[in-house]
């Protein structure tokens, strides 16, 4: 799932996957952490020089979450009015 700007999200890597394209589940050993708002995305480089990220507003700051190499990075939306920080 690709992030959208105005909604808020948590991240984690994932450990394992279950499934065949496009059905398939992730799962991890991670603890979720909660990101904020989502911004925009960035990437510099090309090919295997390439680094992608997304930029996410959090207490009025830029956080940026990192795609990992092997493509492992996952996002689940979380509500707002939900959240328990």
């Amino acid at each position: 799932m690709s992030p959208q700007p105005g909604k808020y999200y948590s991240t984690a890597v994932y450990t394992t996957k279950e499934g065949k394209w496009p059905h398939e589940r992730y799962f991890t050993t991670h603890p979720l952490q909660y990101v904020g708002e989502f911004r925009h995305h960035v990437s510099h480089g090309y090919r295997d020089n390439a680094m992608h990220a997304d930029v996410f507003w959090l207490d009025g700051k830029e956080v940026m979450v990192p795609y990992t190499y092997d493509g492992t990075t996952c996002f689940v939306e979380v509500f707002k009015d939900k959240i328990d920080i």
